[in-house]
C-alpha cells in the first residue's frame, strides 16, 4: 500500500507548477515585488520564531476579535514544535504503554513476519501482533503481574493512536531517534505548504526529491503530516495545522487578493468601483474576491465600510511570514 501511495505521490509531483490556478495573468498596477512571489515558492519564507509586532494596526474591534476566533486559536496551536510534541506525547503515555512500545520496536524489526496490523480480537490477531502480544506477556505478565487483557487493550490503543505502524516497521517513538525524519518534519513545520520540488529541501535537509517523498510517507503513516493538492501541486502540512490554513495559502497566493487587502488596510471606506479602478480590473472580479475574504472571516462590512480582520492577519503572519501584511498597513 505504501509503495502504491509513493507512485501516486510521484505521479502528482510530475505535474507540479509554481503557480496557482487562482492567479490571473493580467493584473496591472499590482505591487511589482510581491507579484513575483507566492507563499509556496518564496525562498526566504519561514516560521516567525517571535510573533510579529503589528504596531501600525489599530486596536481590534469587538466584532473583529470574535470573528475568526477559532481559526486564531488553531494557528496558535500549530506553532508548537512537532518534535517537542512527540516527546511530550510520549511522556504522557502510561508506564505500560511505554513498556509495550519498547518491546514493539524489537518485534517490528523481525521481517520474517508479514507487516500486518489485526488486533480486533486476540483470536484473530495477525502473526506479527501475536508475536508482540506473546512477548509482552512473557516480559510483563510473568515479571510485573500485568494482566493479559490489559496488555491486549494497550496494544489496541497504541495501534489506534498510531504509535505502532507495522508497515513502517517502527514506532512513533523512534522518529525521535531518526535524524532525517526529524529534519523533514521540522522542514514542513517551518515551511507550511512546501512541496517536493522545493529547492530548500536539498539545501537544508541534504536529500533529493524522492527520498523526501519517502520520508513524508512515513510521517503521514504516523499521522504527523498530511498532503493536499493545491492547483496542480501536492503540498505538505503538519497534521495539526487547520485545513483553513490551506485555503489561506491559496487565497494569498493571488496578488490581486493581496492588493485588495493592501488598499483596505489603508482606506476602509474605499468602494468596489474605486478598488477596481486602481487595480485595473472589472468590478465583478473585485466583488468575487471580497466575498471570498468574507467567507474566511478576513473581512466584514460595517457602516458602509469594508473592515479587514487585522487580528486574523496577525495570527497568520505569526505562523507564516509571506505575504507580510504588517508592511501594507
Amino acid at each position: 500500500m505504501a509503495e502504491k501511495e509513493l507512485h501516486k505521490s510521484e505521479g502528482n509531483q510530475e505535474l507540479e507548477e509554481d503557480k496557482t490556478t487562482l492567479i490571473k495573468k493580467e493584473t496591472p498596477d499590482l505591487d511589482p515585488d510581491f507579484s513575483k512571489t507566492t507563499p509556496l515558492n518564496k525562498k526566504s519564507a519561514s516560521l516567525s520564531a517571535t510573533p510579529l509586532e503589528l504596531a501600525p494596526f489599530p486596536k481590534s474591534s469587538h466584532i473583529e476579535q470574535k470573528s475568526g476566533e477559532k481559526t486564531i486559536q488553531a494557528f496558535k496551536a500549530a506553532k508548537i514544535d512537532p518534535i517537542d510534541k512527540i516527546q511530550k506525547d510520549f511522556e504522557g503515555l502510561s508506564p505500560l504503554e511505554r513498556d509495550v512500545l519498547i518491546i514493539a520496536e524489537e518485534i517490528l524489526k523481525q521481517k520474517r513476519y508479514k507487516a500486518e496490523v489485526v488486533v480486533d480480537r486476540v483470536e484473530t490477531m495477525s502473526t506479527l501482533m501475536d508475536k508482540l502480544y506473546s512477548k509482552c506477556i512473557a516480559k510483563l505478565t510473568y515479571t510485573k503481574g500485568i494482566e493479559k487483557a490489559e496488555i491486549f487493550k494497550t496494544i489496541q490503543s497504541l495501534s489506534k493512536k498510531r504509535w505502532i505502524v507495522t508497515d513502517q516497521r517502527r514506532t512513533r517513538r523512534e522518529i525521535l531517534e531518526a535524524e532525517t525524519l526529524q529534519k523533514v518534519l521540522s522542514f514542513i513545520h517551518d515551511y507550511p505548504g512546501a512541496h517536493a520540488r522545493d529547492e530548500r529541501i536539498e539545501n537544508e535537509i541534504g536529500i533529493t526529491r524522492n527520498p523526501f517523498i519517502k520520508h513524508v510517507m512515513v510521517l503521514e503513516a504516523f499521522g504527523l503530516v498530511r498532503s493536499k493538492k493545491i492547483g496542480r501541486t501536492l503540498n505538505y502540512f503538519l497534521s495539526n495545522i487547520p485545513e483553513i490554513f490551506d485555503e489561506f495559502v491559496v487565497l494569498f497566493s493571488n496578488p490581486l487578493v493581496v492588493n485588495i487587502i493592501k488598499i483596505l488596510l489603508k482606506e476602509e471606506d474605499a468602494g468596489l468601483s474605486e478598488i477596481a479602478r486602481r487595480l485595473g480590473v472589472y468590478h465583478g472580479a473585485i466583488q468575487y474576491h471580497i466575498k471570498a475574504l468574507e467567507s474566511k472571516d478576513l473581512l466584514w462590512k460595517e457602516n458602509n465600510r469594508m473592515r479587514i480582520n487585522r487580528s486574523l492577519l496577525k495570527s497568520y503572519n505569526d505562523l507564516y511570514k509571506i505575504p507580510p501584511f504588517e508592511e501594507f498597513s
